[in-house]
């Protein structure tokens, strides 16, 4: 069975690279699934959760934007602003990013500018925030080193 070569990389470190049988990823045309040969493409990723399965393992990791790029030889490759497996959040740091833009957001003298910047960092703590409360419920880290579980 064919499958999907895949490299998530940020600017700080490659976050994961392993065969996969599927890979979902949120994207401005909405949530895609890559199956072995999907078409080629190339969208834009947005805040959210990105779910690599290889067999019965999965990878759970926030990503904060960035783009995927599908190439014809089975070879899917996500650059990544930020990404972390859900196990690397930290929560306490994702509540307190919250709260601030919340209150920035509220100050009158702002910006059309700072405004969205201060309404992507709020899209970003939270989508980071929901996907660890999402997986409260297996918080260690693997003993593998690689946030691979069964679901």
């Amino acid at each position: 069975m064919n499958k999907i070569h895949f490299q998530l990389v940020t600017p700080e470190r490659t976050v994961l690279e392993e065969e996969l049988d599927s890979l979902s990823c949120p994207t401005e045309l909405g949530q895609i699934t890559i199956l072995p040969s999907h078409v080629p493409l190339v969208a834009t990723i947005t805040p959210g959760e990105l779910i690599a399965r290889a067999g019965e393992k999965e990878h759970s990791i926030a990503v904060s934007g960035g783009f995927v790029e599908i190439r014809p030889n089975n070879q899917v490759i996500v650059l990544a602003d930020a990404a972390e497996h859900y196990y690397e959040i930290d929560t306490k740091r994702a509540e307190e990013a919250v709260k601030r833009a919340q209150v920035a957001m509220k100050e009158k003298a702002m910006s059309a500018e700072e405004y969205a910047r201060v309404a992507a960092s709020l899209q970003q703590s939270l989508s980071r925030l929901n996907i660890a409360r999402k997986h409260s419920h297996r918080r260690t880290a693997p003993l593998s080193g690689e946030g691979v579980f069964k679901e």
